[in-house]
């Protein structure tokens, strides 16, 4: 059974109706998990330097433990490419296991080699 894992830095600083909005798009997303790992799209933003954020759930419907260490992302939005970067997430997402995350998609990530993963906004 899939189930939803908030990293310590963001149950503790996550507002109760973003808390609610993210569990209640992880139910929705449940009857559609893929065998594979995927990362389906919650919200966009852009912060004071003017980056990308990118939030999405990270689904790991895998028996194994998920590492995200040097890993492509590509985020696409109505069918175009918008960014590309290169990532590490700092925690372990268990088997079973979808979790929250923001991705920032900068100067300093951008990369033109191949994607592992796509995040696409329809």
């Amino acid at each position: 059974m899939q189930k939803l894992f908030w990293e310590s830095a963001w149950d503790k600083t996550i507002a109760p109706a973003d808390r609610e909005k993210i569990t209640t798009h992880f139910h929705k997303h449940l009857p559609h998990l893929l065998e594979e790992v995927h990362l389906s799209f919650y919200k966009k933003a852009i912060n004071h330097k003017n980056e990308l954020l990118i939030t999405v759930l990270v689904h790991n419907p895998r028996d194994v433990v998920l590492h995200l260490h040097d890993v492509g992302i590509t985020f696409e939005e109505e069918g175009q490419k918008i960014a590309s970067g290169i990532f590490n997430v700092p925690v372990e997402i268990d088997k079973h296991t979808s979790m929250p995350w923001t991705f920032i998609f900068s100067p300093s990530n951008e990369t033109s080699a191949p994607s592992d993963y796509t995040i696409v906004k329809f």
